[in-house]
């Protein structure tokens, strides 16, 4: 009965994976609904089989069925009685992918509470505290996640990854160098790719060209290559070989058909121009519509944002521009991505037809969806005054401030928490942190706390609009499906009673 369970719950995986490279969507819908059927066949025959409900859950997720997906996660839990470390960390992760930070932290504690060697919950707890802006905390995990790895005797490449992009947030190069070069001499050659990758895109970043572009080719090589294609591709542009990056684009989209952002890449590579190379807009529009029927949300969203963009700066078809921004974010109303595109789709408004009333409702929606993004402000206050709004300018650069002052505050206290930034002294450079180590006499569970500020939202009279109805339709469909899932969310919140085992 065990070697069935194992064989059918490789085979589920291995559906789940083909799902993954498919890029016809109806091939792609086939194989998960495969994969989620063996799944659910285990389940039946073992009900306690902590490894069924996590790949259950992660293939609901990749259909975007995410109610589903916690309901799986949660029944997981009641059926292995809180004792399984591994269906506590993929919750979290779930809950940290829709925003409830709080929660995610709540499930990484128990899933570190249920297993106190478990890299992973380490690990990606860790990246929530660096994407929170909680530097000091995300060191500490990190450490932890490395004194797991040498207690069990793992491959911890990815943990050295993680932490030399904490030493390039706390502005440590020269740290972070030697962290990339712990991770791709720590194993095998396709383990190393996710490496070699960020070390380029340092080096890129720092003008290392030639030393990047070498690093990049070793990651081409490597597992997970998919990703230095995409970079390579985008580098060279960046360095004015925009034929060579068209070319390298193209090959990416040919090695994986299903990627939604290098097929994104590569369409938005034609629309830019550079000495005798030149843009393409006919072309671009025919990658750009196979980038959009690639069954990829998140970088569907991306496409439908440089598709618009191009048809409004390029293509001089700002009509066409609108539907293209009302697409992406119906693609994904509540995301980062979303507030991207009303932002931007605000900021064409105010150039091309000055109204004020649709470009103060547009910049509304995206700063509801990132209450804290000083880019969204900024832009928005430039585009009142290019009106002559003033005291409306000034207002929204002033709540930018506020919160830019807020956030270098808990930067210079995290940046304090961790340590300086020379060689000798940095706490994290990696004979620091394996003393560290060394002189942990056992690992504990963690819980950290939040310590994130309220800050006051914008409100926006709309009362005088005069837009047309369709996009006042458009706004206020908008509006009512973000209270709505807003609300959703809080009253899970309070309902959700978290069980653990002492």
């Amino acid at each position: 009965e065990e070697a069935d369970t194992d064989l059918r719950i490789y085979r589920a995986r291995k559906k789940a994976r083909d799902g993954d490279r498919e890029a016809n969507r109806g091939r792609k819908r086939a194989l998960y609904k495969q994969s989620e059927g063996l799944f659910r066949q285990v389940i039946r025959s073992r009900p306690r089989c902590g490894r069924a409900y996590v790949g259950l859950a992660k293939t609901l997720e990749r259909q975007q069925q995410i109610e589903l997906a916690v309901q799986v996660l949660e029944d997981g839990c009641a059926a292995t009685k809180g004792e399984n470390a591994h269906i506590w960390q993929v919750w979290a992760c779930l809950e940290a992918k829709r925003g409830d930070a709080k929660r995610a932290r709540q499930y990484f504690d128990a899933a570190i509470a249920a297993d106190k060697t478990l890299i992973s919950a380490y690990h990606s707890w860790a990246m929530l505290e660096q994407r929170q802006g909680n530097l000091a905390k995300a060191r500490q995990l990190l450490v932890k996640a490395l004194a797991a790895a040498e207690h069990v005797k793992k491959p911890k490449s990815h943990v050295y990854v993680a932490l030399a992009r904490l030493c390039e947030r706390s502005d440590d190069p020269q740290a972070a160098r030697a962290w990339y070069k712990l991770g791709v001499a720590s194993g095998n050659f396709r383990d190393c790719g996710p490496a070699l990758h960020s070390w380029a895109s340092l080096e890129a970043r720092t003008g290392n060209e030639k030393l990047s572009r070498e690093l990049f080719q070793k990651a081409l090589k490597g597992a997970k290559s998919r990703y230095a294609w995409l970079s390579l591709g985008t580098w060279e542009m960046r360095w004015g070989n925009l034929a060579k990056g068209r070319e390298i684009l193209g090959e990416a989209s040919e090695l994986f058909p299903a990627d939604g952002a290098i097929a994104q890449a590569y369409a938005d590579a034609w629309t830019k121009s550079a000495g005798k190379v030149e843009a393409d807009m006919e072309v671009a529009r025919d990658l750009f519509e196979k980038a959009v029927a690639i069954d990829d949300k998140r970088n569907n969203q991306r496409a439908y944002y440089a598709w618009a963009l191009s048809e409004w700066l390029l293509g001089k078809d700002f009509d066409r521009s609108r539907e293209l921004f009302q697409q992406g974010i119906w693609a994904g109303p509540a995301t980062a991505q979303a507030a991207k595109l009303f932002s931007s789709w605000a900021h064409m408004e105010a150039v091309e037809d000055q109204n004020i009333e649709l470009v103060r409702s547009l910049y509304t929606c995206a700063y509801k969806i990132k209450p804290r993004s000083t880019k969204i402000l900024l832009n928005w206050a430039k585009d009142e005054r290019s009106i002559g709004e003033e005291a409306r300018g000034l207002e929204l650069e002033s709540l930018a401030q506020s919160i830019t002052a807020d956030f270098e505050r808990r930067s210079k206290a995290a940046g304090a928490e961790i340590g300086g930034t020379t060689a000798s002294n940095s706490a994290l450079w990696p004979t620091k942190v394996a003393a560290e180590i060394a002189d942990a006499k056992s690992l504990t569970a963690l819980s950290i706390e939040s310590n994130s500020v309220i800050v006051r939202t914008l409100t926006e009279s709309l009362e005088s609009i005069t837009y047309s109805k369709e996009l006042d339709e458009f706004v206020n469909t908008w509006n009512k499906y973000f209270d709505r899932q807003r609300r959703k969310s809080n009253a899970r919140n309070q309902n959700i009673v978290i069980k653990t085992q002492n």
